[in-house]
């Protein structure tokens, strides 16, 4: 016998999404519930890219959360390195916001810290077999198990904020999503290393093909280097990895450190439209996907859950439906426009470099798009706003 609860949102994943949604309700004094199939220390420390661009410094200031949320250092800058030269963009600013460098994990971990340990939220931790009941006329539920048995919970709306392959998308008819899907024809090695980021995080094009250094904590950073989608893991041992880091930064000196994970990621991007059906609402991967490169999925992520705490507390504590009706309206604009900046990017970056990708043309004319950043006061601008969230 199945154990029956109630309660007005159920959230399913806590990930950077589920969990910053439901701090958001919590705030706001509406009680969730947040599954999550894995447990509370596979959570903490698994690593994900992604930091927290000005926008969100804004939002979780809205929230009054972000002295308790955010740490690390502001990110003002970025090393466009050229064939081994360094170019340092400063990303300008015309109010006092600034970015975050708190990265997905440390946000992860303040999290659950606030939500779970300062202010007793229920998150449920290894859960397994979650189904979900969304039909009309009928009282959304979800079904799930743990280690106490089965459980039923009865709620009026549900979250789905548990990213690509989660049951919440997945939940959704056949005929009700349409999916449009970019492939950009490439993939990144991505290699967490026992060593630090020297000065600037990188983003760096030669010949040699795209190469980015992205810092993860005080002693630890990622590297990315842009190969073929044919390639496994296995083509690319230590040395190779490091002979590649070296040849594309164009810094013969640099010394091979210690691996601790490497994956591959292909470059893509993907919206599903829309990204509601009855009471369910899908938040960030779950409802989109974006190539890294722009450094967007979380930050979009946490703009959609801003927009859906805000329409959940207006239908749970106010009874006013038009924010959810409208939350597919209000948040797909947005999403294109992360989208065309992450194309940009993900463009320039790699067309700039290897000629033989698309040819001497689209590398020039990419390179001067990079250039233009440094010598076109209005590029600069406009690429700051967009690396701000402020776009």
């Amino acid at each position: 016998m199945a154990i029956q609860e109630n309660t007005p949102v159920v959230i399913i994943g806590a990930g950077v999404a589920g969990l910053t949604l439901a701090t958001f309700l919590k705030v706001a004094g509406i009680t969730c519930i947040v599954l999550e199939r894995r447990d509370r220390s596979y959570v903490q420390t698994r690593q994900r890219a992604g930091v927290v661009d000005a926008r969100n410094v804004q939002m979780f200031e809205r929230w009054s959360l972000a002295d308790r949320l955010l740490g690390g250092p502001v990110a003002q800058t970025i090393d466009y390195r050229t064939d081994g030269v360094s170019r340092v963009f400063e990303i300008s600013k015309e109010d006092a916001v600034e970015g975050r460098f708190c990265t997905q994990q440390m946000l992860v971990n303040n999290l659950l810290r606030v939500l779970v340990d300062e202010m007793g939220a229920d998150v449920r931790f290894s859960v397994t077999d979650v189904t979900i009941r969304n039909e009309a006329g009928v009282a959304p539920q979800v079904a799930y198990a743990d280690a106490n048995g089965l459980h039923e919970l009865t709620c009026v709306h549900i979250a789905g904020c548990d990213a690509d392959r989660g049951v919440s998308r997945a939940s959704i008819p056949a005929g009700i999503l349409t999916t449009i899907i970019h492939d950009f024809g490439y993939a990144w090695l991505a290699a967490l290393v026992e060593a630090p980021v020297a000065a600037h995080p990188i983003m760096g094009i030669s010949e040699h093909g795209f190469v980015g250094q992205l810092p993860r904590g005080p002693h630890r950073s990622r590297y990315y280097l842009q190969c073929s989608l044919d390639d496994q893991l296995s083509d690319w041992p230590d040395q190779r990895l490091w002979d590649e880091i070296r040849l594309r930064t164009g810094d013969a000196g640099l010394t091979n450190s210690a691996v601790l994970e490497r994956e591959l990621v292909p470059l893509r991007s993907v919206v599903h439209v829309p990204i509601q059906h009855g009471q369910l609402f899908l938040a960030g991967d779950a409802a989109h996907l974006f190539p890294p490169t722009g450094a967007k999925g979380m930050n979009l992520a946490l703009f959609d859950v801003d927009m859906l705490a805000q329409a959940l507390i207006s239908a749970v504590r106010d009874d006013d439906l038009a924010p959810l009706a409208a939350y597919t309206d209000t948040v797909m604009p947005h999403v294109w426009r992360y989208q065309e900046f992450s194309s940009w990017m993900t463009n320039t970056m790699h067309d700039a470099g290897d000629s033989t990708l698309h040819g001497t043309f689209c590398q020039k004319t990419a390179r001067a798009r990079l250039d233009a950043l440094f010598d076109v006061p209005a590029a600069a601008r406009i690429h700051s706003e967009y690396l701000r969230g402020m776009a």
